[in-house]
């Protein structure tokens, strides 16, 4: 109960700070101001994973910091911190297979959803 109490606080705080994020920016500019969360956000959760596989950051922190804070802040850290992952453990071919198959899918499946939404409406 206690971690999920500490990713919803997270999570609630990195949602707020995403928010504040894009509303400051400029309309033109929202996807640069989505790119820069991106990076930083990626950034952070490679440093505090990197910090709690040496024994630096305790699970409770990467709960509330990385799986809350992190993960509802930006929209890839979580899918760059898998990518490094798979690297590591399966090597590169692997690795490269996973960004092709996600960077390709997941915008087909949104287009996919959005076209389907289109004719059920």
């Amino acid at each position: 109960m206690q971690n999920a109490l500490l990713v919803a606080l997270g999570g609630a705080i990195g949602a707020v700070l995403r928010w504040s994020l894009e509303s400051i920016s400029p309309t033109s500019n929202i996807s640069s101001a989505t790119l820069s969360i991106n990076l930083i956000g990626s950034f952070g959760l490679g440093a505090l994973m990197a910090g709690f596989s040496m024994g630096h950051a305790s699970k409770e922190i990467v709960h509330l910091l990385g799986i809350g804070l992190l993960g509802s802040f930006t929209t890839m850290s979580a899918y760059a911190l898998q990518t490094v992952e798979i690297g590591n453990s399966s090597g590169l071919l692997s690795m490269t297979m996973y960004v092709a198959l996600t960077s390709l899918g997941c915008p087909l499946m949104a287009l996919g959803g959005w076209k389907l939404m289109s004719i059920l409406t």
